[in-house]
Order: structure tokens, then C-alpha cells, then sequence
């Protein structure tokens, strides 16, 4: 019996990312890499996304079609009970902007993964239904005790009310976000952080 996914937005773009070699992708390591044996692994199981993910999957894919121009930064952290501002700069590196071309190719890699016709990756969206809201609001009641958001308390509802009623208990919330991981952790929700050396 396979193994049954949810990826959440970040595991989904970087399962994308170090399976496929693109053009504006040069650094991408090949089969050879670390994440060879976690690609492999996904690729064999059942893979779902949340409907959020869906739409949350632009976004991310936004910020390298619109680059960045870095640059140095004046650090704004407040280092002492008087507020005392710290003194250091931070450099950022700057990042070209995606050409037309990788941006195309990308949502065309991500509406085939969605739609079942990609051999990289084929994923189910599991809708944001009326169950799933009702049982990010009991999942959210943990976020006075741990750090995470209302959009981790809305993935957490979509694995368990899908392990609910498909019968898929056995469902793991791929992520890095540890925000997330602690919202699953509370509800006792198996999770993957098969990315976790990723930038």
C-alpha cells in the first residue's frame, strides 16, 4: 500500500524545484543529491495539496518571477529592555527576475501537476470545505500556547478531515514550516520535514 501526501505550499515548490532542471535553475543539484531519496519516496505515494496551497502556489512562484534588487539592509531589532535599536546591516543578494518563458513554464509544470499529466509529479487538490473550517477553528484554540497561524490550523483541518473520511489516517503532512509542525505536533498529526535543508 502506498503512502499517502499532503505538501504543503513550500514542500510542493521545493519538490518541483530539485525534481526538474529549468532554465533559470542552473545550481539545482541532480539525482545525485540529498533530496534524490525524498523525491523518490513522494513520487511512489499518493500526493495531495489543499486548496490553499493551490492558489498559495502563485505566490511563491511570484516572488523569483519578480526578483529582488538586495542590497544592504539596517537591522531593526530591538537588543535592550530600554529599546535600543541594533547597529548592524545585513547584505542581501540580489536575484534576477524569471524571464517569460521560465514563468510560463513553471505554471504550465503546475497546472500538469494538478491536473494529472506531468511525469514529475501528480497531485489531488482536497478542497477547503465547511468540515475543514470548523476544525481549524477547534486547531486554532492551540496557537495560545504554540507558535503558528491560522493557515497552518486550516492544512492541519484539511489532513485530518481527509484522513477522516478516506479512511487515510495514514496521511503525512509534508513541511519545513515550523509553525506548522507545531500545530501538527499538537494535534497529533505524523508530518515530514523532507526538505529541512533547503534555504
Amino acid at each position: 500500500m502506498s503512502e499517502s501526501y499532503l505538501l504543503d505550499t513550500n514542500a510542493y515548490f521545493n519538490f518541483l524545484k530539485y525534481a526538474t532542471q529549468t532554465p533559470s535553475h542552473a545550481d539545482i543539484i541532480d539525482e545525485t543529491n540529498i533530496f534524490a531519496e525524498a523525491i523518490g519516496k513522494i513520487k511512489k505515494g499518493k500526493n495531495y495539496i489543499s486548496t490553499l496551497s493551490e492558489i498559495e502556489i502563485i505566490s511563491v512562484i511570484g516572488k523569483y518571477a519578480r526578483g529582488n534588487c538586495g542590497g544592504i539592509q539596517k537591522c531593526n531589532c530591538v537588543i535592550s529592555e530600554t529599546g535600543e535599536r541594533c547597529s548592524h546591516y545585513r547584505y542581501t543578494n540580489n536575484q534576477k527576475r524569471w524571464n517569460n518563458k521560465t514563468i510560463k513554464w513553471w505554471l504550465k509544470l503546475v497546472n500538469e501537476t494538478i491536473q494529472g499529466a506531468s511525469p514529475v509529479l501528480s497531485v489531488s487538490v482536497l478542497p477547503l470545505t465547511g468540515g475543514e473550517v470548523i476544525e481549524a477553528q477547534r486547531i486554532i484554540l492551540h496557537a495560545l500556547t504554540q507558535n503558528f497561524r491560522s493557515l497552518d490550523a486550516l492544512i492541519a483541518a484539511t489532513a485530518k478531515e481527509f484522513g477522516k473520511n478516506d479512511g487515510a489516517d495514514n496521511i503525512t503532512i509534508i513541511t519545513s514550516d515550523k509553525g506548522l509542525k507545531a500545530c501538527l505536533d499538537k494535534c497529533s498529526l505524523p508530518h515530514w520535514d523532507a526538505f529541512k535543508n533547503t534555504k
